[in-house]
């Protein structure tokens, strides 16, 4: 399996875009062009040409509610494929490798020929696809595109991901005030995890290092980085450092200890605010967000997901995984 990144394009919203993808998965010519250039202007939309960095598209992707984009965020592997299904009749898909828990199972029609059909009985394994006789007793054979979402090697992913993941299992959910706290709590996980790491490579004993991770995340990313950097955080990134003070840790506050209500702008606005803060902090933690995909295309993106906006009637949906070479 090969790993990428599900990145968007900043203009996605843009009539452009309009039927059209709004992300997609890096072709490994890409991979190897960004990989150490993270926040370089090296990456262009295959729809508007504009350019823009691994970063930036990675935060565009994470900010998204679009649940393709949401489930690269939460699982580390995706697995997807096609297959013929004739109808009435009960078609098993066995994946390459199991995962670690149950996947998420997506179906869709390839061709023209659609037929109501469901994925069941999933599991680690493989999952079985069932599919309706139709009315007038006519059996049919078509083509189904299927992906599947989950992780794989669980136990080396860090805590702090593993709490951004449960964040994004409640953004599928719309239920934006736990995923707020859960956005949260990873970001000062990560913060202890990274002065735990960082600070003895200073020459900070381990004693101190205890006592600076004893403190609230306002006092480590003063004291603790002054220690590890020669400036607090709130130096180093002014701008960031405020809007996550503001809009990200004093809203959680008030939703733990108030019950106040936030809305879906609020946190897509904390989303963007923690995925800069991670991604300025620690660069590295870009190789955390790849997605392991058993299709990754040469020079071309293997897979891209959108919106579809019907004319005619007011219908707006989320688009499957399409594949390229």
């Amino acid at each position: 399996m090969t790993k990428t990144w599900s990145v968007m394009c900043p203009n996605w919203n843009k009539n452009v875009h309009d039927n059209k993808a709004h992300g997609w998965l890096l072709s490994q010519k890409t991979i190897e062009t960004v990989r150490s250039r993270v926040f370089d202007n090296l990456i262009e939309c295959i729809v508007c040409k504009q350019n823009f960095s691994l970063q930036r598209g990675l935060k565009e992707t994470f900010i998204s509610d679009n649940p393709f984009a949401i489930h690269h965020f939460r699982c580390n592997a995706e697995e997807s494929g096609k297959t013929r299904v004739t109808t009435g009749q009960l078609r098993i898909i066995e994946f390459s490798q199991p995962f670690d828990d149950i996947p998420t199972v997506y179906l869709g029609p390839y061709g023209s020929k659609p037929a109501p059909m469901v994925p069941g009985w999933v599991t680690t394994k493989g999952f079985s696809i069932f599919s309706c006789q139709p009315r007038d007793d006519k059996v049919l054979t078509v083509e189904v595109s299927w992906s599947a979402y989950a992780n794989r090697d669980y136990g080396a992913i860090p805590i702090w991901r593993k709490l951004l993941s449960s964040s994004k299992e409640h953004s599928l959910r719309k239920d934006f005030r736990s995923e707020l706290v859960e956005l949260e709590s990873s970001f000062e996980v990560f913060i202890d995890e990274y002065l735990r790491t960082h600070l003895p490579t200073r020459g900070i004993r381990e004693a101190t290092v205890r006592w600076i991770l004893k403190h609230s995340v306002e006092e480590k990313l003063k004291v603790g980085f002054r220690e590890l950097t020669g400036a607090s955080l709130s130096e180093i990134h002014p701008e960031i450092h405020g809007k996550w003070q503001r809009e990200v840790k004093e809203l959680r506050d008030a939703v733990v200890h108030r019950g106040t209500n936030v809305t879906n702008r609020q946190v897509q606005n904390a989303r963007g605010i923690v995925f800069d803060l991670l991604s300025r902090i620690e660069p590295k933690t870009i190789d955390f967000f790849a997605i392991r995909s058993e299709k990754i295309g040469l020079e071309h993106p293997s897979a891209s997901f959108g919106t579809a906006k019907m004319k005619g009637k007011s219908v707006k949906g989320s688009t499957g995984v399409s594949k390229k070479g």
